[in-house]
């Protein structure tokens, strides 16, 4: 009995802990995956395509290129020179700063605004699918410039990057399409039996000797000499040892499977709440209470679960 319990105690401790530990390390796996990056996919474009996106995410804004005379239909000059846009009837520069440099400095936005004036424009925005140095961030503020970076301007421009730019993320192993909690307790099940393998092998006979009822008592034909029973254990005269004795038989009994707790109400009565109406836990209860030739015929009250409709069964494992 000893063995059975110490090797489901393993097996619901071997499942939890596995099943947090399976879970952590999925959660682990799926953040440290490789994930797309905006401003890096931008900048692989050619400046057509840059100009294309830059004018998507203006649009969503309610701006609309100003098609003049030589330009193309898309409002997107061929020489990659500014485009003048249009919104309630107000007009504004964009610049789109695309070339190899990953860092925009001032010079680039050096007459931006001058230029903007002659056109007829209020207002000058500048994007890049890099970033603005510190000079050209302050020169911006001093003139009245929207500076738009490549991580600033992504969120915009997402929607309209094509899915296949996208990378694919790789597909789920088999391993990975199995349900965790059942690897978890699968693992956890041989866990189980082999600390109850060891635990036969460690415990004394195999973990089978308390189980073992004590032989029948021997009845004396009349007038004959009833023999003494072989290493009959005495019974303790101390009433601390024999308090401590008791204590020891409901602690072991409150271990048992579909036994809540144990106690005793009274010297001979042993009060054990069950954890489940359909719990008998009599076979494996005798042998722990018979250990100890003082306890062996308590009085048992087995307590049914808390809203049960059962009654209290009154029981006892031997007669005096």
């Amino acid at each position: 009995m000893i063995a059975i319990v110490i090797a489901l105690f393993a097996f619901v401790l071997a499942g939890f802990g596995l099943t947090y530990w399976l879970q952590r390390n999925s959660a682990a796996r799926l953040a440290n995956q490789p994930q797309p990056r905006g401003a890096d996919q931008l900048a692989k474009l050619h400046w057509r395509e840059f100009a294309k996106l830059v004018l998507q995410a203006m649009h969503a804004r309610g701006f609309d290129p100003v098609i003049e005379d030589g330009m193309p239909a898309d409002g997107i000059p061929t020489n990659g020179s500014d485009i003048l846009l249009e919104r309630d009837g107000e007009r504004t520069l964009l610049s789109c700063k695309y070339g190899t440099a990953s860092v925009v400095g001032a010079a680039p936005l050096l007459g931006l605004s001058k230029a903007a004036t002659l056109r007829g424009a209020t207002r000058v925005i500048v994007v890049t699918p890099g970033r603005f140095d510190e000079e050209a961030t302050r020169l911006a503020l001093q003139q009245d410039i929207e500076l738009i970076d490549g991580e600033t301007l992504w969120p915009e421009v997402r929607p309209y990057v094509a899915s296949a730019e996208e990378p694919t993320p790789p597909a789920p192993t088999a391993a990975q399409k199995r349900n965790p909690q059942l690897l978890a307790w699968g693992g956890a099940a041989m866990i189980g039996a082999l600390v109850w393998a060891l635990a036969l092998a460690l415990l004394p006979e195999g973990g089978a000797a308390d189980d073992m009822p004590p032989p029948p008592p021997t009845i004396a034909r009349v007038g004959a000499t009833a023999p003494a029973p072989k290493a009959m254990e005495a019974i303790p005269t101390d009433p601390a040892q024999l308090e401590q004795r008791r204590r020891e038989a409901a602690n072991a009994i409150s271990t048992l499977f579909g036994v809540d707790r144990a106690l005793w109400s009274t010297q001979s009565t042993l009060l054990v709440y069950l954890s489940s109406e359909n719990a008998d836990p009599m076979n494996e209860l005798c042998p722990l209470l018979e250990r100890y030739p003082e306890l062996a015929s308590s009085r048992l009250q087995l307590q049914p679960p808390a809203g049960s409709k059962k009654p209290v069964r009154f029981k006892q494992c031997r007669t005096y």
